[in-house]
């Protein structure tokens, strides 16, 4: 048997027949996606833009101003830093978010279950509210870099519009305000370094001059050898000696400070010597010798007064004699510095040995570096600490998050419109499925391109108003669309006779009559088309070999004592074959009645020599033999009897038989039969096209009265 070939004729034909399941499943599929499409919260989205530019930015000097931005792959890396928690927890500290999820309220499902104490309250701890919080600002943004520009989007997304816009530009002015930050706090970690550098290189002038200073002390009696100039001794010696009043006077200053502060005014006299401070400490004595001596009462608070005014003028005094002692340290300090100054100039003006000369030269030279290198430094730091004050950011909000006006989710036209297709998409999926492996045969195309086989006829639904079989009417209503389709099955069983000729040459075809399951209506067929074959002029036996239900004697009216169950059953000397035949009332069709139901199995009956040699007398006396037997699937019996027919007719009813189960009695059909006993396909109680058929072909049928 060939394949059909599938083509839109075919698919036209499916779309056509599951058209209700296909609209129901669109339908459906849309109501519900509306549903939730509006049952679902509006999330609104607002979008802020950044330009970032990378070129280098320096106020000072305008010509690093501006240029061109080349520096394309720091676009990534910018975006990942506007993503990044130390970002979004800038913004959950600006928007106080942390409060609000402490503040929140559990959900309805939390409630429920506390109530119920199913749940105990869980209380959280600051991490937990701070994570919490990040969480929830980390899920509402997205950051994206659009296209190849230097532009970044910033989107948040809230249920409330002014949220949504106020996240977004949080954001932004976040990253925009760790971006300055970030380079605020590298250049001021530069200057910190530079200061560390400084005051290192301070340090090396200060050792440098110091050095040169001590190999001239310290050789000095050499020099004055070599230039013979004993002034430079002399210098030497001045020198020396402004040192040692300087570091007397130092001394003496910062003793006298702590004297100071510590109230001790007769150690301030012991070290100052001074007679205006004396005198000022004699008056103080004589009123503290009154105050001793009792004076009166009344004099009592003008002598502390005065004792008061003292102390002031004591302190004043001595805080005076202090300052003096600085300003002399100071006039020391710039006098032996201008001595220092000038004997450097003559000591290496003079004639001095080449080894004294050279190590004056390295030590000159290195101090030379040393305060060139100072002063580069400490220029740099200070450069380095202006700029930091006029850092700019190299990020600026181009185009800030406006309150968005309509939700961005759920778009619910969108929705409904991908629903409709998925909806249509199943719909068809399940039409698919319903038609080739689910649900049952809707029309003899699909049938034929289902089971790969040739369906016979499609039998009408047929309805009797005096309860009669419909089998009648092939006598009283012979013109009929029912009758018709019985003959149109009289034909094909007679096609397929000529093709495969009978087990037994110049004897009658056998012609088996089942169906998959009960109810499909075979034992009405089997009556009809035995009237058929009878009603054409054919010798034609119809047998009710459904042993375990036989149901041909109720369609005729009869009540038979005996049936082929008892004419099998009982032994040779016993049977009568006259007493289970007889003719039909409206045909010449004779009939092997049943009388009872069985209790017992009865594939072994069928199976006899008995059954055997029956069949064998029926092909010799008859032309047509017709077997109505148990239907496949509940019962074996059929598939004995199918190794007597020479065409097998398989009903299946219109919309109920489960496909697989067709599919199954098929498949059992082909090792149980003859090799050349072929299977006839009948659609059976179609109710659909009936009355289309009717009005198309009306002329040609006469239906019933």
């Amino acid at each position: 048997m060939e394949d059909p070939v599938i083509d839109l004729r075919s698919i036209l034909g499916l779309l056509k027949r599951q058209f209700r399941l296909i609209v129901v499943a669109t339908v459906l599929g849309v109501i519900l996606a509306g549903v939730a499409a509006y049952s679902l919260t509006p999330i609104y989205t607002a979008t802020a833009l950044v330009l970032v530019d990378p070129s280098r930015k320096n106020l000072l000097d305008p010509n690093q101003l501006g240029g061109s931005m080349t520096d394309n792959a720091r676009l990534d890396s910018e975006v990942e830093l506007v993503k990044s928690d130390n970002v979004l927890m800038r913004v959950v500290q600006d928007l106080n978010l942390i409060e609000q999820v402490a503040a929140a309220t559990p959900g309805l499902r939390t409630q429920l279950m506390m109530m119920l104490r199913l749940a105990e309250p869980v209380v959280q701890t600051p991490d937990d509210l701070v994570n919490q919080a990040l969480g929830g600002v980390r899920n509402a943004v997205s950051v994206q870099r659009r296209g190849l520009t230097y532009l970044i989007a910033v989107q948040a997304r809230s249920p409330v519009p002014a949220t949504a816009a106020s996240l977004a530009n949080a954001v932004v002015k976040a990253y925009i305000a760790d971006q300055l930050q970030s380079k605020v706090d590298s250049l001021l970690t530069s200057r910190d370094v530079l200061d560390a550098r400084t005051a290192q290189a301070r340090a090396a002038i200060v050792e440098s001059e110091g050095s040169f200073d001590r190999f001239v002390s310290e050789n000095i009696a050499d020099i004055v050898q070599d230039t013979g100039r004993t002034d430079l001794a002399a210098a030497q010696k001045q020198i020396d000696a402004l040192i040692a009043q300087r570091d007397s006077n130092l001394t003496l200053a910062d003793a006298v400070e702590r004297n100071i502060a510590s109230g001790d005014f007769d150690a301030v006299l012991a070290s100052l010597q001074s007679d205006a401070l004396r005198e000022i400490e004699n008056q103080r004595t004589a009123l503290n010798a009154q105050l001793a001596g009792g004076a009166e009462t009344a004099q009592v608070a003008s002598i502390q007064a005065e004792l008061a005014a003292l102390d002031t003028r004591l302190r004043t005094a001595a805080t005076g004699e202090v300052a003096a002692l600085r300003n002399s340290v100071a006039d020391s300090q710039s006098e032996e510095t201008t001595l220092r100054q000038k004997l450097r100039t003559e000591v290496l003006d003079s004639p001095l040995s080449a080894n004294t000369l050279t190590q004056l030269y390295e030590l000159q030279q290195g101090a030379t570096i040393a305060r060139s290198q100072y002063e580069n430094l400490l220029a740099r730091a200070r450069d380095i600490e202006t700029q930091a004050d006029l850092q700019v950011a190299d990020s600026r909000v181009v185009s800030p998050a406006l309150t968005p006006q309509s939700p961005s989710f759920p778009n619910r036209p969108l929705i409904i419109m991908i629903a409709g297709l998925l909806s249509l998409g199943v719909g068809i999926g399940l039409a698919l499925l319903y038609e080739n492996l689910i649900g049952g045969f809707v029309s003899q195309e699909q049938m034929e391109a289902v089971l790969r086989r040739p369906v016979a006829a499609s039998v009408p639904l047929q309805r009797t108003k005096d309860g009669a079989s419909p089998s009648n009417l092939m006598t009283t209503a012979p013109l009929s669309i029912f009758s018709e389709s019985i003959r149109r099955i009289r034909a094909a069983i007679e096609q397929s006779a000529r093709q495969s000729p009978p087990a037994e040459d110049g004897s009658g075809i056998v012609v088996m009559v089942t169906s998959s399951s009960p109810g499909d209506g075979k034992t009405t067929l089997a009556l009809s088309i035995a009237r058929s074959f009878a009603i054409s002029g054919r010798a034609t036996l119809l047998i009710d070999c459904d042993l375990r239900k036989p149901s041909i004697h109720r369609q005729l009216g009869m009540e038979p004592s005996e049936g082929l169950l008892e004419y099998l059953g009982a032994e040779e000397d016993q049977r009568n074959l006259a007493h289970i035949i007889g003719p039909d009332k409206l045909t010449n069709t004779m009939i092997i009645v049943g009388s009872r139901r069985s209790h017992l199995p009865t594939d072994q009956l069928l199976v006899g020599g008995q059954f055997k040699s029956l069949i064998s007398a029926a092909r010799r006396s008859f032309d047509v033999v017709v077997l109505d037997t148990p239907p496949i699937e509940p019962v074996v019996d059929g598939l004995y009897v199918a190794s007597f027919a020479d065409v097998i007719v398989l009903v299946t009813r219109w919309a109920n038989t489960p496909q697989t189960m067709v599919r199954k009695a098929l498949a059992q059909f082909q090792a149980a039969k003859r090799p050349e006993t072929d299977v006839l396909l009948v659609l059976n109680q179609q109710h659909e096209n009936l009355n289309a058929q009717k009005r198309k072909y009306g002329e040609y049928y006469t239906e019933p009265t």
